[in-house]
């Protein structure tokens, strides 16, 4: 079994058919997450751990040192995927960060990142002997599930690309680079941050300097909300994957995803 510190995670281990625990109490930030005694018990029952890293998680280094006896690996995803998948032809898109700029941690919003962690989940059930019948048909059916995505985040690319928006907390960069779409600005460091109202005054005096799109926000209250309105501009209720969602998989929340974007950019054409 493998552990996932979070539900996009579990997520990608479940589709390759292959056992999985989430770690990570349901509705608990990862950033602020602490470590519970059930958290430790679950991974040390596990094979692997798999993780973002790269500090997403605030916990990851404690549980790092709890594991190590037991001799039970952390697999940082943020690591591992950022170089090249070897399945660029599969997943071919153009991005338009800064060849310099640090990649972001939302990385399961990347979908070439995305399907490389998954393609490394199943080089590691693979060399855990896991990888039978069921595994490699989850495998195909994943890949099949990819290509999905790149298709429809295609055809949605002409309608937003160059456009500008404004996130309340913007973590949908991952996205929004590779649909060619530009940010004014994130209102908050993150989602427990108030926003600063410096800040909020600056990018509406941005926004009255250029077209924006649109507004995304995960909850249709607060600062997002009160800047669509002054601006006269659509709020999208954009969902950034990262809570766990037992009714629908990462693969239905991110085309779910697309469509509330498609959705405000046409309310605005």
């Amino acid at each position: 079994m493998y552990g996932a510190t979070l539900g996009v995670i579990a997520d990608w281990v479940r589709a390759l058919n292959l056992p999985v625990q989430l770690l990570q109490p349901r509705g608990v930030d990862a950033h602020e997450a602490a470590l519970p005694v059930r958290m430790v018990q679950q991974a040390l029952r596990c094979r692997r751990v798999i993780a973002i890293g790269g500090g997403l998680e605030g916990y990851l280094d404690a549980l790092r040192r709890i594991l190590r006896p037991a001799h039970i690996p952390i697999m940082e995803l943020a690591a591992i995927t950022e170089g090249h998948s070897h399945h660029d032809s599969l997943l071919n898109h153009a991005h338009t960060r800064h060849p310099h700029a640090p990649a972001s941690l939302h990385l399961w919003l990347d979908v070439k990142r995305a399907y490389t962690s998954c393609e490394h989940i199943f080089n590691w059930a693979e060399a855990d002997g896991l990888a039978g019948a069921p595994v490699r048909s989850g495998w195909r059916r994943t890949q099949l599930r990819f290509r999905q995505l790149q298709g429809a985040i295609e055809n949605l690319r002409p309608l937003v690309q160059g456009k500008a928006y404004i996130a309340v907390h913007d973590a949908y960069r991952p996205l929004t680079e590779t649909l060619g779409m530009r940010s004014l600005g994130s209102l908050q460091p993150d989602e427990e941050t108030p926003p600063n109202l410096q800040k909020l005054r600056e990018v509406i005096q941005r926004a009255r300097r250029e077209p924006v799109l649109f507004v995304l926000s995960h909850t249709e209250r607060g600062v997002g909300a009160t800047l669509a309105r002054i601006l006269k501009i659509p709020l999208v209720l954009a969902d950034t994957l990262e809570q766990v969602e037992p009714r629908r998989d990462y693969f239905q929340r991110f085309l779910d995803l697309l469509a509330s974007l498609e959705a405000g950019a046409r309310a605005r054409v």
